[in-house]
């Protein structure tokens, strides 16, 4: 992967740029889950993108293909708050791809369940589709 002080000034503006922008999109996916906005986080990914964590919208088998109605379904899944916290510990960039690890606690309640707590180390893959990073897969375990 590239390192930032190996790039000419103006390769490492465009660095930074990429970093905060991948950065601000795991931030953002917290915040949609937070307000239960279905229609962003499917937006955010690829097409057939796998997907693969511990739990919904996140399944433990790869989940190709996100869509708004299935993460609403989940949503619908859900009483009270969702709280959903992430923090980014590593971007890395390589042209047009780029790996982002996060560390994430999240906390929900199902319907009629107890809440339910996680904390995950997720492993995010993006790649550069017409200028808008988006998600390519996402593999969440528990950390």
């Amino acid at each position: 992967m590239t390192k930032h002080a190996d790039l000419p000034p103006a390769l490492a503006r465009e660095y930074r740029i990429d970093v905060a922008e991948i950065s601000w999109i795991a931030s953002k996916r917290a915040a949609a889950m937070r307000a239960r906005d279905a229609d962003w986080l499917a937006a955010r990914y690829v097409p057939g993108a796998p997907v693969v964590g511990p739990t919904p919208p996140i399944t433990r088998i790869a989940d190709a293909g996100r869509d708004a109605v299935r993460i609403w379904e989940w949503f619908e899944l859900l009483q009270g708050r969702i709280r959903w916290s992430v923090r980014v510990e590593a971007v890395e960039l390589e042209g047009d791809r780029a790996v982002c690890r996060t560390v994430e606690r999240a906390s929900y309640r199902v319907l009629c369940g107890r809440r339910v707590h996680l904390h995950l180390a997720t492993t995010i893959g993006l790649r550069r589709d017409a200028d808008r990073w988006r998600i390519a897969y996402e593999h969440a375990v528990d950390a």
